[in-house]
């Protein structure tokens, strides 16, 4: 029997984001603190590669000669454009896009941190340790890019007019 298969990872890589919100809400309401900075970035880095995955899925669905392997930015300008809206990244939801996309680089691409420093008490020693994405491992903002990202899918499904049954991993028999 010969089927059509069609994969699409962003629903997996969005419904693993989706799963993990709820770990990180449920956790707040509950008032546990223990691995929250954990979960938050687990699910920043499943909205990145969500992110990456949505636009390679329009990207391949709209528009001609598509190039999986471009630059980030250009492939989001394209498939901006596909959906005919301009991407910026001081405004929403590009703005957040491309602060996961960062955070995503900087974690996939993590070099190692030297420096000697005087210190006075445990606060300055806690800031010097710091790594750049550690700002964004709140639920707060973990909430508000999901939220991003959920508008930025919306949107190009919407003005690309692609229906969600369309984005769905499916397997059809194909006729004899």
């Amino acid at each position: 029997m010969s089927h059509k298969v069609q994969i699409y990872p962003h629903n997996d890589l969005f419904n693993l984001a989706y799963y993990q919100l709820g770990v990180i809400n449920k956790k707040v309401q509950d008032g546990i603190e223990d691995a929250v900075g954990l979960d938050c970035m687990s699910c920043l880095i499943s909205l990145a590669f969500t992110t990456e995955a949505l636009v390679n899925f329009i990207g391949k669905k709209r528009v001609q000669r598509w190039k999986e392997r471009d630059f980030y930015k250009s492939k989001m300008e394209k498939v901006c454009a596909q959906a005919g809206v301009a991407f910026s990244k001081h405004t929403e939801p590009y703005k957040t896009l491309w602060e996961l996309k960062e955070l995503r680089d900087s974690i996939a691409h993590g070099k190692p941190v030297e420096l000697q420093t005087e210190i006075k008490d445990r606060d300055e020693l806690r800031k010097a340790m710091e790594c750049e994405w550690d700002k964004k491992l709140v639920p707060d903002y973990v909430n508000s890019a999901y939220d991003q990202v959920k508008e930025f899918e919306r949107l190009l499904f919407e003005n690309c007019k692609i229906s969600v049954g369309e984005t769905i991993t499916s397997a059809v028999l194909l006729p004899k």
